[in-house]
């Protein structure tokens, strides 16, 4: 993942009042390698398009590898290559085959949609 100091919300502010937080951000973004900037670009591509195909009933969390969190994910999950998906906290996609993703998300919201057929039916008989 791309990190630079607009991540920072402060150092943001800080930088954009001074008037150079453009150029910073720019340069710290041209200094990774162009691998790893077409497939940040390509991730965030592919969940935008995730988000528009699902909508609401989609969550997205983007955690960074590197972070605490991301750490603790990659433990947990026996992560070990990115991107992963980490789908309804239990089953995992590592990959680039859009198809298998969304084939495991829709897998997710039949069984939702039937829980909660299942529960609205016990509940109203």
């Amino acid at each position: 993942m791309i990190t630079t100091l607009g991540n920072c919300r402060a150092c943001e502010v800080v930088f954009d009042r001074a008037g150079f937080g453009e150029k910073i951000s720019q340069k710290q973004v041209s200094e990774y390698p162009p691998e790893l900037i077409q497939e940040s670009e390509r991730l965030s591509q592919w969940l935008g398009q995730l988000k528009e195909l699902y909508k609401h009933r989609l969550s997205i969390r983007l955690i960074d590898a590197k972070s605490f969190l991301g750490v603790c994910k990659s433990v947990r999950h026996w992560i070990r290559r990115y991107p992963t998906f980490i789908v309804d906290g239990k089953e995992t996609y590592t990959g680039w085959d859009k198809n298998r993703l969304e084939d495991l998300i829709d897998k997710y919201i039949q069984a939702s949609i039937r829980s909660r057929n299942e529960s609205a039916q016990t509940t109203f008989p």
